[in-house]
């Protein structure tokens, strides 16, 4: 089956991505089975690094399941996890009180430049538009060498449902992800040293379409664009969904659900200090 080419950029306020993970946070693990196996193998990346932080930044800390795991194996470190969404921090703050949890946007981070000497961000990216700048800002909050090690989607992100979908109708119904090399290109223009962007598919087995739709919802990662059908989907468009999502079977019978894993990691630079926090904050506030 060829792969659903690249649609248009999403139309989703980060009001509603804040209200769409608080209100999965209490579902958020259960269905989070990709989400814990991409974060798995980037913490198995930093073998490659010689790291020693004594402060790190969890960002997009979720419900806190790597803050907690990055605390366990730096225990000389503080951690701090930061989120957009209220709900997310307040269920990581009733997990544990080891860490420091801050509710906070990713382009505006409240804390003093050269802060952190590892900033660690599994699948958070993704939702985040403004990519130079958001570069911008995690080379502001490294110290100079510091490492930011992250994952983010690429646009072959779940393209069977994509391709689905688009049989029955033309609305939106699965978000969009951008081509890894905007992201490096991004870290380029925000000077960040030694950028390095790498993917690879990861495969999900699903007995049913309904069920990959509903964990999706289950971690908050459900369709929420402004362009999306509002209204509700029938029975009858279900059962059609299901039959063109077949196509894809794989011989163990299973549903495929692709993922294009992004990988990346950078290095803190001089530049990212020239602009402080408050200078900042008001330029992109």
């Amino acid at each position: 089956m060829s792969k659903a080419p690249q649609a248009r950029i999403n139309q989703i306020s980060k009001e509603d991505i804040a209200r769409s993970f608080s209100r999965a946070a209490k579902t958020y693990d259960d269905a989070a089975f990709f989400q814990k196996l991409a974060g798995e193998r980037l913490l198995e990346r930093l073998q490659y690094f010689k790291l020693q932080p004594t402060n790190i930044l969890d960002l997009g800390c979720g419900t806190g399941y790597f803050t907690r795991e990055l605390s366990g194996r730096f225990p000389n470190a503080k951690v701090t996890g930061a989120d957009l969404a209220k709900g997310m921090i307040d269920f990581c703050r009733a997990q544990s009180n080891q860490e420091d949890y801050v509710c906070a946007d990713a382009l505006q981070l409240p804390f003093d430049t050269n802060s952190f000497d590892f900033v660690f961000s599994n699948l958070t990216i993704q939702w985040i538009e403004e990519l130079p700048q958001l570069f911008q800002e995690l080379n502001r909050v490294l110290k100079p060498e510091g490492l930011l090690l992250f994952t983010t989607l690429g646009p072959d992100t779940l393209y069977e449902l994509k391709q689905s979908w688009a049989a029955l109708n033309d609305y939106q119904h699965v978000n969009n992800f951008i081509d890894m090399h905007h992201v490096g290109d991004a870290m380029l223009s925000a000077r960040m040293s030694d950028p390095v962007v790498d993917n690879e598919p990861v495969v999900i087995g699903y007995n049913r379409a309904t069920e990959l739709m509903r964990d999706l919802k289950n971690i908050g990662a459900h369709n929420i664009d402004s362009s999306r059908n509002h209204g509700l989907t029938s029975p009858r468009q279900l059962r059609k969904l299901e039959q063109e999502y077949s196509k894809f079977r794989m011989d163990d019978g299973q549903l495929p659900a692709t993922y294009e894993l992004v990988y990346g990691h950078a290095f803190g630079t001089e530049a990212g200090a020239a602009v402080g926090y408050h200078d900042y904050a008001v330029e992109i506030g």
